[in-house]
């Protein structure tokens, strides 16, 4: 079997050195510009080469990330980024925007890139999509279990890289609009406010609070951190290609204690020892930093037992419980379970008013001062709070475990040492020659410009020479073998002309292996060739001009009925199928078709959302019961259901907004898919969107509508009320669910949970743009879509019917501004908790 990569995070250059110091195969960071993790420290182009070189002399990959969406006008910087990216030596850049993929891939092809998780790989058919576009390694979705990795593996013939360790999103990652829709902080601009981390109550229709949170806790949408330590023997049976550890926003300490444990935890597993972790690492992994600790979805749906309920942030280490409190004397005796020392920080875990945090000064046992108290001894600390015996403490911060990571990056010395063979040629009357060599064959050597003369005293000796030679103190070298053959006896060289003529040879060394590929760079000249080839052509490429459409996704035939009656041209049917409505039928969609017929409108079948390997035969299934009754095509936002259809020619496609379009080249690339259309990303704004509608491709706005803030794998009506972890099956109250997530502000969001068990959680208002359909129309929209496949018919055939007449209007010509007022206030009564006009105006935070 072989070994995966140990891939470790760097926000900036303390975390980079540990990570490299502390045995990390490759790392991961990010630039000033187009990275996920905006607010890590990152690197500016400087110190991104500086790394690279850093790295490279170590034997350590580099991989940059540019996984953020790119506006169009960033097209022409994030191409120049990569362009100095792959000539400053990095390894591989990680991409989560489609249009970039496209135009790296045309103006570079020499870069290597790996597909970012943002971009929700979750099934086989959607890694051989990316394959085909020529992408080297893809980082999988962090919901795919253990057999779902290995098929896709096997499937798709492409590298896996998994996270191992670390912080997991709620939401599928590059699915998740909550920050944005909410605080305007884009997760797909890198911006993300992790509102998910915030306290939530589970509420019915009603707002009534459902969970008894003093129980469940108030963090209801707050994952444990994974932690795979115990189970590499598994991932590397499966044949995973790397390992990844989450924590750009980590402390480097943090980054050195993880980047170690598994360091030598994957050196046990890859020589079959057991355990592959010792008890002592894993309380490392727990000091250092847990919200508790989960395998995540790798061996199944975890229910209640993913989460951390009663904390979003750092638990630390149980140290023991208070034994008992002298509050005149402010001081407390904790019965210790782990050793505890000056220096250390500490949380009492009180019943009233929170926790109780401190750094402690001073630790006595019996009275006197100690520099440690052991496991089993009373400590008595001086501490102010609300304290009482029986309250239990937890250490937050080991200042023992803090020095030793520390040691590793915050002075010069090299604790990563690469071994070298070095071959001394010596004889009387020539200068001294060393050649360098490592286990890669790269090589290093020097001639010095002293003769070596016959020795009066003390001849050169081979355990001399060993001695000097391996004095390579702070360098990130070590003398592993000597070869002595072409050194003559009795001669004499100067110790400084043995340590100069080494220096060069090293240097040299250093060299060819900063350049580790040996790759030549690409010539600035050739730049703005190569871009003007790969830039899509302007104005209309193909199609005649469909004036503008009202569009409308509808859960079931009831919907689709109001859809119709309220005039709209196409009708999406299907979807996320939500528990509370029966699900669709191939009679259903021969009922659809035919309706749709009758009033001359189109069918499309929208595919959920999400669809992992095992559920891709039934939403085929759909599909071809759909061709086979006259659909007029598929909406998908799903790499492997756009595979799947374009590869069987089932139905013409359309893209739906969960394939992220932000930029005129995420729209060349669906229309290289082969595509008729797609639906523009509700995070544009109305100046982002209209260079993307003119390119041949009809485009399509969501105008009205809740907008899903995120999908999950995790449901909180099933863990919470229905019994889901634990060890316990779901008792099922989403078959009769209506409800949502209340926030500390008393705002509620709406929640659904479909058939395979996943939640959706929806904005608490509605988007309405009726004020804007001339708008949409003049920049090129052609499509207006309501978004209503949760709502009920009511509701679908008011909102269809109040666009139908905004939009006659507009193609005849009629002033409607007078009519707006009217209109808004009666589809008000659909939405009590107002409406958003989203980013189209106001855009998300840069």
């Amino acid at each position: 079997m072989t070994r995966p990569e140990l891939l470790a995070p760097a926000g900036g250059w303390e975390a980079l050195v540990a990570a490299v110091q502390n045995g990390a195969d490759a790392v991961y960071l990010g630039g000033r510009r187009f990275s996920a993790r905006a607010g890590a420290e990152n690197f500016d182009d400087q110190q991104l080469a500086r790394a690279v070189e850093y790295c490279h002399v170590r034997g350590v990959r580099v991989y940059v990330t540019v996984n953020t969406l790119v506006a169009d006008t960033e097209l022409d910087e994030a191409a120049r980024f990569l362009f100095f990216l792959y000539n400053a030596g990095v390894d591989a850049v990680i991409l989560q925007d489609v249009g970039l993929v496209r135009l790296a891939a045309r103006f570079l092809p020499e870069l290597e890139i790996h597909a970012s998780t943002q971009m929700t790989v979750h099934n086989v058919a959607g890694a051989l999509l990316l394959r085909d576009l020529g992408i080297k390694r893809i980082v999988l979705a962090r919901e795919l279990s253990l057999q779902e990795i290995e098929s896709i593996k096997a499937g798709a013939g492409v590298e896996v890289e998994v996270f191992v360790h670390g912080a997991l999103c709620i939401s599928y990652s590059g699915q998740c609009l909550m920050s944005s829709l909410i605080g305007g902080r884009s997760g797909n601009r890198g911006r993300c406010a992790q509102p998910c981390r915030l306290p939530y109550q589970l509420v019915d229709k009603d707002g009534r609070r459902l969970a008894d949170q003093s129980l469940a806790g108030a963090y209801l949408l707050s994952p444990r951190d994974l932690n795979l330590s115990r189970r590499l023997p598994d991932l590397i049976r499966a044949g995973v290609d790397c390992l990844k550890i989450e924590g750009r926003m980590k402390r480097p300490e943090y980054v050195a204690t993880v980047v170690r444990v598994y360091h030598a935890a994957l050196g046990r597993a890859g020589r079959g020892q057991e355990p592959v972790i010792t008890a002592e690492e894993e309380g490392e992994l727990a000091q250092i930093f847990n919200r508790d600790f989960t395998t995540g979805y790798f061996y199944g749906n975890q229910g209640r037992d993913l989460m951390s309920y009663k904390r979003p942030n750092n638990r630390g280490v149980r140290l023991g419980r208070v034994r008992s409190y002298d509050r005149l004397g402010q001081r407390a005796e904790i019965l210790l379970e782990a050793a505890l020392r000056p220096g250390d920080g500490i949380e009492f875990w009180v019943s009233e008013g929170g926790r109780v945090g401190l750094e402690v000064r001073e630790v006595r046992v019996a009275g006197r001062p100690v520099e440690e108290a052991a496991s089993g001894e009373v400590a008595e600390l001086d501490v102010k709070g609300k304290i009482h015996p029986g309250d239990r403490v937890f250490k937050t911060h080991d200042l023992v475990l803090m020095d030793q990571a520390r040691a590793t990056f915050a002075s010069s010395r090299e604790t990563r040492k690469t071994g070298l063979t070095f071959k001394v040629t010596a004889r009387e009357g020539e200068p001294l020659q060393i050649r360098v060599k490592d286990p890669d064959g790269n090589y290093g050597e020097a001639r010095g410009t002293v003769p070596a003369e016959a020795a009066v005293k003390r001849p050169l000796t081979g355990e001399f020479l060993r001695e000097q030679l391996d004095r390579l103190g702070n360098t990130p070298y070590t003398l592993e073998k000597l070869d002595l053959e072409d050194l003559a006896a009795g001669i004499m060289v100067p110790v400084r002309e043995i340590n100069e003529v080494r220096r060069l040879a090293l240097e040299e060394l250093s060299l060819r292996r900063a350049n580790r590929r040996g790759r030549a760079p690409v010539p600035e000249s050739q730049l703005p060739g190569r871009l003007k080839a790969a830039l899509p052509p302007a104005g209309i490429l193909a199609g005649d001009d469909p004036g503008l459409l009202l569009s409308v996704t509808v859960p079931d035939l009831a919907g689709l009925r109001a859809g119709l009656q309220g005039g709209a041209d196409i009708i999406c049917l299907g979807g996320d199928e939500f528990h509370f409505r029966p699900p669709l039928t191939a009679k259903d969609i021969q009922a659809a078709a035919g309706l749709c017929r009758e009033h001359g409108a189109k069918l499309i079948i929208a595919a959920p959302r999400i669809v992992h390997s095992g559920e891709l035969d039934r939403v085929e299934g759909r599909l071809r019961a759909a061709a086979g009754a006259g659909a007029g095509g598929v909406l998908t936002g799903n790499l492997g259901v756009l595979y799947m259809v374009r590869d069987q020619q089932l139905l013409p496609v359309y893209g739906d907004f969960g394939l992220n379009v932000f930029n005129r080249q995420a729209v060349m690339f669906l229309i290289e898919q082969g595509l008729q259309g797609f639906t523009l990303s509700p995070e544009l704004t109305m100046e982002q969107l209209g260079p993307l509608t003119g390119l041949g491709l009809r485009a399509e706005a969501i105008v009205h509508g809740a907008l899903p803030l995120m999908v999950s794998n995790y449901c909180a009506p099933g863990s919470l009320l229905g019994g889901a972890g634990q060890g316990g099956s779901c008792s099922g109250p989403c078959s009769s669910w209506l409800g949502g997530l209340k926030d500390r502000k008393g705002i509620v969001f709406p929640v659904e949970v479909d058939r395979q068990c996943r939640m959706h959680i929806f904005n608490s208002r509605d988007l309405c743009l009726l004020e804007s359909v001339g708008l949409l129309a003049d920049l090129g929209v052609r499509v207006l879509r309501v978004e209503a496949r949760k709502e009920k018919p009511a509701y679908i055939e008011h909102v269809v019917a109040a666009y139908r007449r905004a939009i006659d209007r507009y193609l005849e010509g009629v002033p409607y501004a007078g009519h707006l007022e009217q209109e808004k206030e009666k589809l008000a009564r659909f939405s009590p908790d107002g409406f958003t006009r989203g980013h189209y105006y106001r855009g998300v935070m840069e």
